[in-house]
């Protein structure tokens, strides 16, 4: 019975992961309605156990007759060289009927959604998607679920939930301090990238701070919203989904038997009431010493940091083995049927099986009279008593199992058992289909378009991308500096905007890397400035204000728009749907030279900026270290301020904390310099001197050397620490 209170919500879909077969019929025993895992490849988490070819189909057929569905993660970014690779590998689990993916690429939605149309298409939270506009551009690819930012308020969520997508969120697990699929630091450290699955988890080590030193200012408590479901429930979460395929299968079964109990009690009673029982089971499956409830009803805070330690607090060992017992070694849910067969003389050999109303049949060969030795019908019950590895049992073999034989028949004994073997196919192909689910698909022919825009050049020049209005001023004094990014903080700070200009350069706005629904006023200045000339375009950075500056510029508005490097431009297939809104995309940092320099080469859609100098962006965060440990700085004149982490090795790590929009982006600790690469690429690619903390005189600096680099030939190295980053070889 449903609770007058919630009888017109809509029940949410309980995700949970499975990182091996262990897991995958353990959670869904303890109740989950949907399981996401992975391949040996593709996956973003690549040191899980994950699951082989042949186990994906018979996991996807067994769920199926369980009625529940497999979401598998191929939510990492995606090189030219294996996007062929990874559709042959799709192609025999779209057959069996996979329900849909969770993926990260843009190029990559594009051609799932081409090849395989039937397959549904989830936006992972890799793709960092905080609101409506981005959720519209996703639409259009033809997404039907996003996996929003996990920083995202429910007002937040709601919003992107009012477009039409399904949105599905996290609500127990780890989190990270990044906004997931724009953090670099683990790439950036040891060319282990996150996009790729491989993270090292930086956030998790010590770092000193102004405030404090030797703590963990990066590593987030782990999220448990199990406390405030009733609200998660209420505001139309499509789907709940919990953290841990790196996990141990006792996790993930406990964590999901928790959450089961309470969405269902609270849909049958109208309150929420979870156990004493059922929180000490949660507190002692594998999580860190303390939890929060995310961001759902914060910005951030210090609260959600655990400044002193991120290791976990281990698990009750009573506990595992309990969760062990009940949903482990049990093994398979079975479905118990009953199975008549018939072998009469001179007929077909026979055969009936029934589950829940649901009845199949199947005949083999004609039955002969014996000669010799007749079979028995002990040899038939024998031979379908071999269940085996069927999802299938019976629930009492002396009654659900019978047999009628003639006289005298014989009937070889391994057609017996084939006999057995296609009965309960059948029965597995009816169950299957009743559940609504395909059993067969067809695939579609796989279709190759072009691109109809033709190439922009802008050959020989330098664009500069500016967070202080001092680098500014260093910047358009400078002749051979064409395009000026100016941060969009900056834009909104300076206290006479229109000095900057009509100075003979062309000035972009350099959007936030992300746009949240509290920083859209900054937007619609730069929107003013774009309508009175004063801006030539805008540099975006996420797929929110792609999808949004693209509407404003199919109203009449004439600006360009480029897209920045962290659009993940891997592949042709993403340059191509980049390039139908931008004039421009920045390659990608974490590719190396001659893969940059082959994806330049091999589109002649859009025109192409490269990064030589400049800070690595590691992180991009909704928390704050200021809010952390230091004072707030909110309600100060200046919006823009940098503090410092240092680590281990007493490097210094920058941190810009852009107070106007309530936003942290943290820097290498030593800029990036190609001087040694730029000879062979210089005439096709603009190049790009990105800066941070520069003062005056290291601006100007470093513009000096540059221009000597490109246009006098110079080959001497800076006289500044720096690193050369992915030029040699690619991230893993």
């Amino acid at each position: 019975m449903i609770s007058e209170n919630t009888k017109n919500i809509t029940k949410p879909e309980l995700l949970a992961p499975a990182g091996n077969i262990e897991s995958f019929y353990a959670v869904l025993k303890a109740g989950a309605d949907a399981v996401y895992m992975a391949g040996s490849r593709f996956g973003a988490r690549a040191y899980a156990d994950n699951f082989s070819d042949e186990e994906l189909i018979a996991c996807i057929r067994y769920a199926h007759l369980l009625n529940k569905k497999i979401y598998l993660t191929v939510n990492t970014l995606v090189r030219n060289n294996e996007m062929s690779d990874l559709v042959l590998f799709l192609e025999p689990l779209y057959e069996a009927g996979l329900d849909g993916v969770i993926v990260q690429d843009i190029g990559l939605l594009k051609v799932l959604g081409e090849r395989f149309p039937r397959l549904l298409l989830h936006a992972s939270t890799q793709l960092s998607v905080t609101g409506k506009y981005g959720a519209e551009y996703l639409k259009e690819l033809g997404v039907s679920r996003i996996v929003p930012a996990r920083e995202l308020s429910l007002p937040e969520i709601e919003a992107i939930k009012d477009t039409g997508v399904e949105v599905e969120c996290f609500i127990h697990g780890a989190m990270c301090y990044s906004y997931s699929g724009a953090c670099l630091f683990s790439s950036v450290l040891g060319g282990r990238s996150g996009n790729r699955g491989r993270c090292a988890q930086p956030c998790r080590l010590p770092y000193s701070t102004e405030y404090k030193e030797e703590c963990y200012p990066l590593s987030l408590k782990d999220m448990s919203t199990i406390g405030i479901l009733d609200r998660l429930i209420n505001a139309g979460i499509d789907s709940f989904k919990i953290e841990g395929r790196m996990k141990k299968s006792e996790y993930a079964a406990g964590v999901t038997s928790v959450y089961r109990k309470a969405i269902d009690g609270y849909l049958k009673t109208g309150s929420l009431n979870v156990s004493e029982d059922d929180l000490n089971t949660l507190k002692n499956l594998y999580i860190r010493s303390e939890v929060s409830d995310g961001y759902y009803n914060k910005r951030n805070g210090a609260e959600m940091v655990s400044i002193t330690s991120p290791s976990y607090s281990g698990a009750d060992e009573k506990l595992l083995s309990k969760v062990r017992e009940t949903y482990i070694d049990s093994g398979k849910t079975k479905l118990n049927i009953s199975v008549f067969a018939s072998f009469i003389e001179g007929e077909e050999a026979y055969a009936t099986a029934t589950y829940e109303g649901l009845s199949v049949s199947v005949k083999g060969q004609m039955v002969e009279h014996a000669l010799g030795r007749p079979i028995e019908e002990g040899d038939v019950l024998k031979s379908f008593k071999k269940l085996g590895n069927t999802p299938f049992a019976y629930g009492n073999p002396e009654t659900d199992l019978s047999v009628y034989l003639s006289e005298s028949p014989y009937y070889p004994l391994k057609e017996i058992n084939e006999l057995r073997r296609n009965l309960l196919s059948l029965l597995e192909d009816k169950i299957i289909e009743s559940n609504g689910f395909d059993v067969k698909r067809e695939l579609t022919e796989a279709k190759e378009t072009r691109g109809e825009r033709s190439k922009k050049s802008v050959n020989g020049k330098i664009a500069v991308s500016v967070i202080t209005e001092a680098q500014l001023k260093t910047a358009i004094e400078e002749d051979t500096v064409s395009r000026i990014y100016v941060s969009e903080t900056l834009l909104t700070c300076l206290k006479n905007i229109y000095e900057y200009f009509g100075k003979g350069k062309e000035l972009y706005a350099a959007l936030g890397y992300i746009r949240r629904s509290d920083s859209e006023m900054l937007r619609s200045l730069i929107v003013s400035f774009l309508k009175d000339g004063s801006l030539k375009g805008v540099l975006v950075r996420n797929i929110e204000d792609l999808q949004f500056f693209k509407s404003i510029k199919s109203e009449g508005t004439s600006f360009e728009i480029a897209g920045d490097y962290g659009f993940y431009a891997w592949n042709n297939s993403s340059i191509k749907e980049f390039s139908v809104c931008c004039d421009t995309l920045g390659l990608p940092l974490e590719l190396s030279s001659k893969v940059q320099n082959a994806l330049a080469e091999s589109n002649d859609s859009v025109s192409f900026e490269k990064m030589v100098y400049g800070r690595y962006p590691l992180m991009q965060s909704a928390n704050c270290i200021y809010k952390t440990g230091l004072n707030c700085k909110k309600k100060a004149a200046d919006k823009l301020h940098f503090t410092y982490l240092k680590d281990r090795t007493d490097r210094k790590i920058p941190v810009l904390a852009d107070c106007a929009r309530c936003h942290n982006t943290l820097y290498n600790s030593v800029p990036l310099s190609l001087y040694k690469f730029m000879a062979d690429d210089k005439e096709s690619l603009t190049y790009r001197l990105d800066f941070t903390d520069e003062t005056p005189e290291e601006t100007e600096r470093v513009l000096k050397y540059y221009k000597e680099i490109i246009f006098d030939n110079k080959t001497d190295a800076p006289a500044w620490e720096y690193t050369t980053g992915f030029e040699k070889k690619s991230c893993e």
